[in-house]
C-alpha cells in the first residue's frame, strides 16, 4: 500500500531523496517512503500487540519527542545571567517569568538550573513547584522544597539556617520546633492575622541565612495552580529587595488567567513593589529557533516543507511543534491543522487499552504519583467495575514495581511513547499539563465520574484531594465533610485565605447541615474570624451581620456582645469610625455585668476607638473601668488589662497631667511581654514613642524605637512590625531636622515593600520629605497615591499629615485651589475632635493657605474672595484656640510646646492676611520653634521675618533687618536640602539686593531619597547593564558589570543579544549556540534564482536576467529543490514566500 504523506493543506510533504538520508543509512531509491503495517513487539515479553492501525515509519527516524538540546531563549538567558551575577555579589534579584502553556517556561527553568549546576561557584538550588492536584493543600510546594534541603544539613548548620523562624516554620515542618530552635529570650506570639506574614518572613530569613554560605537560586514554579498561601508567600518574596545573595524565579502561565482569577491581584501586588522584579514573558519561537528544535528532535536539518509544517501549524509554540512531529511520525491521514487536544487524542487512540487506562489515571491526578499510589487508584477504579479491564493481548505478564502486570505494561508504553515522564525521585506524571488535559477530553461523563470516585477513595488521608474529587463526582455530602476537614488542616498551617475558601465552599454545599460542628450561626462567626485573619474585613463584616440575625438578644446576649465587638473592629479597619464607635458601645452594653473577660474586652475596644477618635476624656474613663474589672478577674484577663493600660497611657499623654503616661505605657509593655502578645507589645511601643515625642523627649523616643526594631529583627517579625516602627522614628527624625537619617529609615522600610497599612506613617513622612526637598512629580505621585488610599479608610491621624503635605505641595507649586481643598479636608477631620495636637498643626497650615489666598485675591482685586478667606481664617483660629483651651493642658506644660508653636504660627499668618504683618511676630514664631527643636520651621519663620522686614520705609534699613533672618534661613535650608524653600529665599535675596554666600565647592543642595522607591515611571530611566534589547527598567547593581559586544560584532545595537560580562554571567551564558542555516544552505546566486522562480520566471527568463545559460539555471534549480526538500518549482516558491526566505520580497 502506498501512503501519501500530505498533511493539512501544505502541498507535497512526502519526505524524499537525499536530504532525508542520514549518514550511515543505506541508500534508498528515489520516490516516496512506503507505509507499512506495524506490529510492535513488547520489549519484555515478546508478545505481538494486535488490532493496531497503520503507522507511518521511517526506518532511520529517531523516536524522540523533545529535543535534548536547549533551543533559543538567548535574551532570557542573558537576563537570568545578570540576575545571578548580581545575586552572587549580594544584590538580591527577582524575575517574574511567564508565558502561554507550552511556550517552554519550565524548560527554561530546567536549563537555567542545569547551567547553574555547572558553574565553578556553587549555588544552593531550591525548586518549589506547584501542581494542580495539590491546590487545596496550603504551602505544599514550600514544604516539599524545604524538607529535603533542611534534611541535607548537619544539625548546627540546620539550626543556623532556620534561626529565629523555627516556631513559625514548625507549622509546616513540625519536627523543627524543638530540634532547631535557637536559644535566646522568649519570642512574642503574633495574632492570627499576622501568622502568614511571620511565616513568610521566616522563610525569607531562612533563604537569606542559607545564602550567607553560598548564593541561592529559588525557582517557584507554576504560580497559576498554586494555593492562596503559596501565592501570598511568592508575592512577599518577589516584593522584598533586601541585600542578600538570593535570586528568585517566579513562573506562571499567562493563558490560564481570566477575569476574576486571584492570581491577577497577586501579580498586580508584585508589580506594584517599590523595586519591582524583572519581567520576562516568553513568546513564540522564531523560524530559526524552530528549525533548531525540529533538528534536535528529528536528528537532522529539516527540509523546507517540514519546517513550514511545524512553523505554520504550531505558531512557534514548542509543545505543539513537538506533538505535530510526533503525530507526523506515528500517523498518516490525520489533519495536522488540528488543535493540541485533537492531536493528543489521535495519538492516544494508537495506544493499547492498558496504556490509555494508565494515562487517564495520571492525567486526572493532576500531580506526580508514585507507582504505589497509581496502583491504589487503579484498584479503587476497578473495584466499581462490572468486569475485568480490557487487555490488548492474551499472553501472560508479570507484575513489578508495585504495579499489576497490565498497569505496568501500560505505564511502560506511556513512557516509551513520550506521554509520561519519570522524575528524579521516582514519581511519574504526564509530561505537560496541557497534554494531561487533552488526554481527559475524550472521557465520557460516567467514566469521568468513576475515575474521580476512585481518586476520592484512594485519598483517605488527604482531605483536600478527597474534597476536590468528590466535588468533581458531584457527591456533595462527602465533599462537604472533606472540605471542613481540609479547612481544619489549612487552619493548622496558618493559611487563613485557603481556610476561608474551603469554608465558603462547604457552606455553599449546605450551610444548614453542619452536623456536629454546631449551628449555622457559629459557623458564620468562625468564618468571620477566618476572613479577618485572611485580611478580608469586608467579607468578615458580611458574615458577622448574617450571624447577628441568628442569635437572640435574650438567650445569646454574651455571644452578641462578642459579635458586636468584632463588628466594631471591622468597621474601624474599613474606615467607618462612626459605626465602629456605635458597635463598641453596643458590645459594652450587651456584655454580662460583673467581672468577666468579655466585659473587659468590650470596654477595652471601646476605649481604644474613643482614643483614636481623639475623645481622650471618655477614653480614659472607659479604660480605667476595663483595668479595674480585669484586675478583679485575675490572670485570665491579664492580656486585656495590658491592652486597656496601653489605651489609658496614650490618653493620659494628651491630658492635663501627662506625667504618668510614660509609666502606664511601660507597664503595658511589661504585661504584653509577660503574656507573650506581640501585637500589644509593639502597639504599646509605638504609643510610648509618640508620647515621648509629645513630651519633647525625642532622643529617648528614637532610642526606644530602635531598640524595638532590633527586637523585631531578633524575633523574626521585622516585616510585620518593624516597618511601622520605622515610620514612627522617621517622623521623629524629620521633625528634629535629621532628614538624612529619616531617609535611611524609610529606605530600610521600603526594602520590604510593605503593605499600605504597615507603611502608613513612613509613607506620609516620605511624602513630606519629597515635598519639602523637591516638590516635583515624585512628590505628586506619592501624595496622590496616599490620598487615594486614605479615601477608602479615612483616619484623622493619617489624613491630617497627608493633607498638610498636600497643601504645602500645592503652595510651592502656586496651585491655591488644591491647597484650599487639602486644608479644608484636614481641618474637617479635627474640627470636632479633642486631639489638640492635630488641631494646632492643621490650624497653622489652614491659616498659611488662607494667607496665600488673600495675597492672590488682593493682587487680583477680588474683594469678595479676600473677605471670605479672612472670615474662614478667623473662624478656624478661634476653633483651634477653643480646642486647646478645652484640653485642660496648661500652655506651660511640656506637651503643649509644639501646639503652642503651631498656634503662634497660625496667629502670625492671621496678622499677615489682615494686613498687620510684622517682623516681630515672625521672630517670636522662630523662637518658639527653636524651643521645640524643629530647624525647618525655624527657617520658614525666618523667611517670613525677612519678607516682613524688606518693605520698610528706608530700603537700607529694611535690607539690614532682613539680612540676618534671611542668611539664617538659607543656611538651614542648605543643610536640610530644602530646595523649594531655598528657591524662595534666593528669589527674595535677589529682589532685596542681598548677597548670599556661595555654596562650598563640590556641594549640592538636595538629596534624592531613593533612586527606585517612587514607582516604575522613575525606575524606567535606569536599565540593567545588559545592553539594549536585554536590559530591563530597574536599577543596576552597585558594582555595575561591563557588557561585551553582541555576537554579531556590533556594540549593543537595539534588539541585539548582548552578552553580560562577569565571571558567573559569562559561564552561565556559555558559548554562542550553533544555529541552523536559516537559508537552507542556499548560495547568494541560488537565492537570486529562487527569487525569480517566485516571480514565475522560466529558465530562459532567469538565464537572460542573470546572464547565464539555461543549463546552468537548471543546475541551480535542481540544487534549490534538493536543499529545500521540495518536489517542484511551485512548492519551492510557496515555501520561500511562507518561510520568508527572500527578505524584501512582497507576494
Amino acid at each position: 500500500m502506498r501512503c501519501s504523506a500530505r498533511f493539512g493543506h501544505v502541498p507535497s510533504l512526502r519526505e524524499t531523496r537525499g536530504p532525508w538520508r542520514r549518514s550511515g543509512d543505506p541508500a534508498l531509491p528515489p520516490g516516496p517512503v512506503w507505509c507499512q503495517w506495524a506490529t510492535p513487539v513488547d520489549s519484555r515479553h515478546g508478545e505481538n500487540r494486535i488490532n493496531r492501525p497503520p503507522v507511518w515509519q521511517d526506518a532511520g527516524m529517531p523516536a524522540r519527542l523533545r529535543s535534548e538540546r536547549f533551543v533559543g531563549r538567548e535574551r532570557e538567558i542573558a537576563r537570568i545571567a545578570v540576575a545571578l551575577e548580581a545575586a552572587a555579589d549580594g544584590h538580591s534579584r527577582r524575575i517574574l517569568l511567564s508565558g502561554p502553556g507550552g511556550a517552554g517556561v519550565s524548560r527554561l527553568v530546567d536549563e537555567s538550573i542545569r547551567r547553574v549546576g555547572r558553574l565553578a561557584e556553587p549555588f544552593t538550588i531550591l525548586r518549589w513547584r506547584a501542581v494542580a492536584g495539590r491546590r487545596g493543600e496550603p504551602y505544599h510546594p514550600v514544604i516539599e522544597g524545604i524538607r529535603p534541603y533542611l534534611a541535607s544539613l548537619a544539625g548546627p548548620e540546620r539550626a543556623r539556617v532556620v534561626g529565629p523562624g523555627a516556631d513559625a516554620l514548625s507549622v509546616l515542618l513540625p519536627g523543627i520546633r524543638g530540634r532547631d530552635r535557637v536559644d535566646g529570650p522568649r519570642q512574642l506570639r503574633v495574632g492570627p492575622d499576622r501568622r502568614a506574614a511571620r511565616l513568610a518572613e521566616a522563610v525569607l530569613g531562612m533563604l537569606e541565612r542559607a545564602s550567607e554560605r553560598r548564593p541561592v537560586l529559588l525557582a517557584l514554579e507554576d504560580l497559576h495552580v498554586a494555593d492562596a498561601a503559596t501565592r501570598a508567600l511568592a508575592v512577599f518574596l518577589a516584593r522584598v529587595s533586601r541585600p542578600s545573595r538570593l535570586c528568585i524565579l517566579v513562573t506562571h502561565g499567562t493563558d490560564r488567567l481570566v477575569r476574576g482569577d486571584p492570581l491577577l491581584a497577586d501579580l498586580a501586588a508584585i508589580i506594584d513593589a517599590a523595586d519591582p522584579p524583572d519581567r520576562l514573558e516568553l513568546g513564540p519561537l522564531t523560524r530559526d529557533e524552530l528549525a533548531d528544535l525540529v533538528a534536535g528532535i528529528e536528528g537532522e536539518r529539516p527540509t523546507a516543507s517540514l519546517l513550514l509544517l511545524a512553523a505554520e501549524r504550531s505558531g512557534g509554540n514548542p509543545l505543539l511543534a513537538e506533538e505535530i512531529l510526533a503525530a507526523r511520525r506515528e500517523m498518516s491521514g490525520v489533519s495536522l491543522g488540528s488543535s493540541l487536544d485533537e492531536l493528543v487524542a489521535a495519538r492516544l487512540a494508537l495506544r493499547s487499552s492498558e496504556c490509555r487506562r494508565a494515562l487517564r489515571l495520571l492525567a486526572l491526578a493532576e500531580e506526580p504519583l508514585r507507582r504505589e499510589a497509581l496502583q491504589s487508584v487503579a484498584t479503587a477504579f476497578e473495584a466499581g467495575a462490572d468486569g475485568l479491564p480490557p487487555r490488548s493481548t492474551g499472553r501472560p505478564r508479570h507484575a513489578a514495581d508495585g504495579l499489576d502486570a497490565d498497569l505496568r505494561a501500560g505505564l511502560d508504553e506511556g513512557i516509551a511513547s513520550g506521554f509520561v515522564t519519570e522524575l528524579p525521585d521516582g514519581a511519574i506524571e504526564i509530561r505537560h499539563e496541557l497534554v494531561a488535559r487533552a488526554i481527559t477530553t475524550d472521557l465520557l461523563p460516567m467514566q469521568r465520574r468513576r475515575y474521580h470516585v476512585a481518586f476520592a477513595v484512594a485519598s483517605a488521608k488527604r482531605p483536600a484531594a478527597r474534597a476536590r474529587n468528590w466535588l468533581a463526582a458531584h457527591e456533595t455530602g462527602p465533599a462537604r465533610e472533606a472540605l471542613l476537614e481540609a479547612a481544619d488542616e489549612a487552619a493548622g498551617r496558618g493559611a487563613a485565605a485557603d481556610q476561608l475558601a474551603l469554608l465558603e465552599l462547604a457552606m455553599e454545599l449546605g450551610a444548614a447541615e453542619v452536623g456536629d460542628r454546631g449551628a449555622a450561626g457559629l459557623l458564620l462567626l468562625e468564618t468571620a474570624d477566618v476572613a479577618l485573619a485572611a485580611g478580608r474585613p469586608d467579607r468578615a463584616r458580611a458574615y458577622l451581620e448574617s450571624a447577628g440575625a441568628r442569635f437572640g438578644e435574650r438567650e445569646d446576649r454574651a455571644r452578641l456582645a462578642g459579635l458586636h465587638e468584632r463588628l466594631g473592629r471591622v468597621a474601624r479597619m474599613l474606615g467607618d469610625h462612626d459605626r465602629a464607635l456605635s458597635e463598641h458601645r453596643r458590645a459594652a452594653s450587651l456584655a454580662p455585668a460583673g467581672p468577666n473577660v468579655l466585659r473587659v474586652h468590650a470596654l477595652g475596644s471601646l476605649a481604644q476607638t474613643l482614643m483614636l477618635l481623639g475623645q481622650f476624656a471618655e477614653a480614659e474613663t472607659v479604660a480605667r473601668q476595663a483595668i479595674q474589672i480585669a484586675r478583679t478577674v485575675g490572670r485570665e484577663a491579664r492580656a486585656a488589662e495590658g491592652h486597656a493600660t496601653c489605651t489609658l497611657g496614650i490618653a493620659r499623654a494628651w491630658s492635663a497631667a501627662p506625667a504618668d503616661a510614660i509609666d502606664l505605657l511601660e507597664g503595658a509593655r511589661e504585661i504584653a511581654a509577660e503574656v507573650g502578645d506581640a501585637d500589644d507589645w509593639f502597639r504599646a511601643t509605638l504609643n510610648l514613642t509618640t508620647a515621648l515625642t509629645l513630651l519633647h523627649r525625642g532622643e529617648e523616643a528614637i532610642a526606644v524605637t530602635m531598640e524595638a526594631i532590633d527586637r523585631a529583627r531578633r524575633d523574626g517579625v521585622e516585616a510585620v512590625y518593624g516597618n511601622a516602627l520605622r515610620g514612627n522614628v522617621a517622623e521623629a527624625l524629620f521633625l528634629t531636622g535629621r532628614w538624612s537619617e529619616a531617609r535611611e529609615a524609610i529606605r530600610l522600610a521600603l526594602e520590604w515593600s510593605p503593605a499600605a497599612d504597615a507603611f502608613a506613617d513612613a509613607a506620609v513622612t516620605l511624602a513630606m520629605l519629597e515635598v519639602e526637598s523637591a516638590s516635583d512629580e515624585r512628590a505628586a505621585r506619592l501624595l496622590g497615591r496616599r490620598l487615594l488610599e486614605l479615601r477608602n479608610a479615612p483616619d484623622p491621624q493619617s489624613v491630617v499629615p497627608a493633607s498638610r503635605a498636600a497643601a504645602s505641595f500645592a503652595l510651592w507649586r502656586g496651585d491655591l485651589g488644591d491647597a484650599g481643598q487639602a486644608a479644608e479636608l484636614g481641618w474637617s477631620m479635627v474640627r470636632d475632635s479633642e486631639d489638640w495636637v492635630l488641631a494646632a498643626r492643621m490650624a497653622a497650615t489652614y491659616l498659611e493657605v488662607q494667607a496665600a489666598i488673600v495675597a492672590d485675591a488682593h493682587d487680583r482685586r477680588a474683594l469678595p474672595e479676600l473677605a471670605a478667606a479672612r472670615q474662614r481664617a478667623a473662624r478656624t483660629l478661634s476653633e483651634a484656640e477653643r480646642i486647646l483651651r478645652s484640653s485642660g493642658v496648661p500652655s506651660s506644660a511640656a506637651s503643649r510646646g509644639e501646639a503652642e508653636a503651631q498656634l503662634v504660627t497660625a496667629r502670625a499668618y492671621a496678622a499677615r492676611l489682615n494686613g498687620r504683618d510684622a517682623p516681630v511676630l515672625w521672630d517670636a514664631v522662630a523662637q518658639a520653634w527653636e524651643g521645640v527643636g524643629d530647624p525647618y520651621q525655624v527657617a520658614r519663620a525666618r523667611w517670613r521675618q525677612a519678607e516682613a522686614s524688606l518693605p520698610a520705609r528706608d530700603a537700607r534699613e529694611g535690607r539690614a533687618a532682613a539680612r540676618g533672618p534671611l542668611l539664617e534661613a538659607v543656611r538651614i535650608a542648605r543643610e536640610l536640602g530644602a530646595v523649594p524653600l531655598l528657591r524662595q529665599l534666593e528669589e527674595l535675596a535677589r529682589r532685596g539686593l542681598i548677597t548670599l554666600p556661595p555654596l562650598p565647592s563640590g556641594e549640592a543642595v538636595g538629596e534624592e531619597i531613593l533612586p527606585w522607591a517612587i514607582g516604575s515611571e522613575r525606575a524606567a530611566t535606569r536599565l540593567v547593564p545588559t545592553g539594549p534589547g536585554v536590559g530591563s527598567p530597574r536599577p543596576a547593581p552597585t558594582n555595575d558589570h561591563a557588557v561585551r559586544h553582541d555576537r554579531s560584532g556590533s556594540p549593543g545595537a537595539a534588539g541585539a543579544i548582548v552578552v553580560p560580562s562577569g565571571r558567573i554571567a559569562e559561564a552561565f551564558v556559555g558559548p554562542p549556540q550553533t544555529r541552523s542555516d536559516s537559508a537552507f544552505g542556499l548560495s547568494n546566486r541560488e537565492l537570486e534564482v529562487l527569487r525569480l522562480i517566485v516571480q514565475g520566471r522560466t529558465n530562459r527568463d532567469i538565464g537572460e536576467r542573470l546572464f547565464i545559460r539555461q543549463k546552468t539555471v537548471a543546475v541551480h534549480v535542481g540544487k534549490i529543490l534538493s536543499k529545500l526538500g521540495v518536489s517542484g518549482r511551485v512548492e519551492a516558491a510557496m515555501v520561500a514566500v511562507r518561510l520568508d526566505l527572500l527578505p524584501g520580497h512582497r507576494a
